[in-house]
C-alpha cells in the first residue's frame, strides 16, 4: 500500500500534493470500508419484515388461502369419499378428469379482461369485482358439494358440482395470479411467488387436513361447510385490497388486441416455442402421476385418514412451505435456469422415497421421512416453476398469457388420470409405478437446456437471471 500511495501522491516536481494523497488514500481505503459491511441480525430481520410484510405483499398470502383449497375441495377430497364407499381406483384415477377446466382456462381468460360486472366493476374495479363474484360463487359450490352424498349407484351428482367448482377455480386462478403480476413491483416479484406459495400452502393444509379430520369425527357434509365458510378469508381480502392499475386496452381493436395478439406475440418471440409448452407440461408430470394417487397408496398400505392428515397435510404443508422459500432464494442465488435444473433433479431423486416406502410398507417415521425430504424439494421445484411462468408473461397480457401457462402445467393433472389405470394394469404393483413416475421427469429436465434461449417476457426483480 505504501508503494501505491508513494506513486501515486507525486506531482511533476517530484512533490508529494495534500489533495492528490487525499485522493489517493481514499480511493485506496474505500474498498477495505465496502468489504467490512456486514448485515446485523437485527437489520435483517427488518429486512425480511419489510419485504414479506408489506400490506400489498400480505395480500397476496390471503388471496392465496382460497386459491390453494380448491383443487383439493373439487378432486383430491371426493376421491377420498369416494374410495370409502368402495368405488374402483380406475374410477377414481379418472375424477382427476374434474380438474380440466383448469387445462383449458386460457380459452376464458380473455373474457375475464373484456366483461365488466354490472354494478360492481364501476364501484370496486375490474379484477376485484371479479374476485368478489367468484369467492361468493365458490361457497354456494362446495355447499352444494358437501351435501351431493355420493353412493355406489349414484355418484355423477358429485363429479358434475366438483366439476363447476373446478371451473370457477379455474377462474380464480386467472385473476388472482393477474392481479398479483399487476400489483407487484419488480422488486416485489420473487417475495410475492413466495407469499403465493405460502398463502398457497395453508389453504391446502386447511382443506386437506382440516377436511379429513372433520370428515373422520364428524361428517362430509360438515366438513365441506366449515371449508365453504372458510373462503370469506377471499371476499374480506377482496374488499380490503386496492384495485391495481391496469394499462388502458387500445378501444381501437380491442378484440384483436385481447385475444389474438397475446398467442401470437408468445409465437413470434422465437421458434422455440413448442419446446416452452413442451417443458411448462412435462416439467412437474411425474409429481402430478404420484399425487393423484399417493392418498389411495398411503390407504392401501394401512394407513389412516387422521395419519394422512397428520402427516401429509399438516407436517408436509409445512415443509413445502419451506421448500418454497427456499426455491425462491435459490433461484435468486444461482440464476434462474439453474434454479430450476437443481430444483428439479432434487425433487425426482426424492420421489425414490416412494419406493422405499412401498418396500417397507406401514412405517410412520418412514413416511414422516419420505413427506419431508418430497416436499421440501416439491416446493422449492414449485417455487422455481412459478418464477419462470411469471416472466415468460408480457406484462400487457398477463392474464391471458399466464392462465395459458398454468393451463399447459394444468393438463398433467388430466394426464395423470391415467395413473389409477396404471396401477391397476400393474397389478397394484406401486415400487413398478413409482419407478416409472421417475422415468417420466426426465424429458422435462432435459427441455431445460432447451428454453434457456427463448426470450423471457419480462424481467422481474432478477433481471441478471437465466
Amino acid at each position: 500500500m505504501t508503494k501505491t500511495i508513494n506513486s501515486c501522491t507525486k506531482n511533476q516536481k517530484g512533490l508529494v500534493s495534500r489533495q492528490d494523497f487525499k485522493t489517493s488514500q481514499k480511493r485506496i481505503l474505500q474498498p477495505q470500508k465496502e468489504s467490512m459491511t456486514v448485515t446485523s441480525p437485527i437489520q435483517a430481520l427488518r429486512n425480511i419484515k419489510k419485504t414479506y410484510f408489506s400490506p400489498r405483499l400480505m395480500g397476496i398470502g390471503f388471496f392465496a388461502i382460497p386459491y390453494g383449497m380448491m383443487y383439493f375441495m373439487a378432486v383430491r377430497n371426493p376421491q377420498i369419499w369416494l374410495k370409502e364407499i368402495g368405488i374402483s381406483n380406475t374410477y377414481i384415477g379418472l375424477f382427476a378428469l374434474a380438474s380440466l377446466p383448469y387445462a383449458f382456462k386460457f380459452i376464458w381468460a380473455p373474457a375475464v379482461d373484456l366483461i365488466k360486472i354490472p354494478y360492481l366493476t364501476n364501484r370496486m374495479g375490474h379484477r376485484r369485482s371479479w374476485l368478489l363474484v367468484i369467492h361468493l360463487l365458490l361457497i354456494l359450490s362446495l355447499l352444494a358439494l358437501g351435501y351431493s352424498n355420493p353412493t355406489q349407484e349414484h355418484h355423477m351428482q358429485t363429479a358434475v358440482i366438483a366439476l363447476i367448482i373446478a371451473f370457477l377455480a379455474a377462474t380464480q386462478d386467472i385473476i388472482v395470479d393477474a392481479y398479483r403480476i399487476e400489483i407487484l413491483d419488480k422488486k416485489e416479484t420473487v417475495p410475492g411467488i413466495s407469499m403465493l406459495i405460502f398463502g398457497y400452502r395453508i389453504g391446502s393444509i386447511t382443506a386437506r387436513a382440516g377436511t379429513l379430520y372433520l370428515a373422520h369425527f364428524f361428517s362430509w357434509s360438515l366438513a365441506y361447510t366449515v371449508m365453504a365458510l372458510l373462503v370469506i378469508v377471499g371476499v374480506l381480502a377482496t374488499l380490503l385490497n386496492p384495485e391495481p392499475k391496469r394499462p388502458k386496452p387500445n378501444r381501437s381493436d380491442l378484440l384483436y388486441n385481447t385475444i389474438v395478439f397475446p398467442f401470437r406475440e408468445l409465437l413470434e418471440r422465437s421458434r422455440l416455442w413448442p419446446a416452452v409448452g413442451a417443458f411448462i407440461l412435462l416439467y412437474r408430470l411425474s409429481d402430478a402421476m404420484i399425487n393423484n394417487m399417493a392418498d389411495i397408496f398411503y390407504l392401501e398400505i394401512g394407513f389412516t385418514k387422521t395419519e394422512i392428515a397428520t402427516v401429509n397435510n399438516v407436517f408436509g404443508v409445512f415443509v413445502t412451505i419451506l421448500g418454497g422459500f427456499l426455491g425462491a432464494a435459490l433461484v435468486r442465488k444461482v440464476k434462474l435456469f439453474g434454479g430450476l435444473l437443481l430444483c428439479g433433479v432434487l425433487h425426482t431423486i426424492s420421489n425414490f422415497m416412494f419406493v422405499v416406502m412401498a418396500i417397507i410398507g406401514n412405517s410412520l417415521p418412514m413416511l414422516y421421512t419420505a413427506i419431508a425430504i418430497e416436499n421440501i424439494t416439491g416446493g422449492m421445484s414449485t417455487a422455481a416453476f412459478f418464477v419462470y411462468l411469471t416472466r415468460l408473461c408480457n406484462l400487457r397480457f398477463t392474464a391471458t398469457q399466464f392462465a395459458l401457462f398454468t393451463s399447459l402445467w394444468s393438463l398433467q393433472t388430466s394426464i395423470a388420470s391415467t395413473s389409477g389405470k396404471l396401477i391397476d394394469s400393474l397389478g397394484g404393483n406401486w415400487i413398478m409405478f413409482f419407478m416409472i413416475t421417475v422415468l417420466m421427469a426426465m424429458p422435462g429436465l432435459f427441455l431445460i437446456i432447451i428454453i434457456r434461449r427463448y426470450p423471457l417476457g419480462n424481467r422481474g426483480e432478477i433481471e441478471s437471471a437465466g
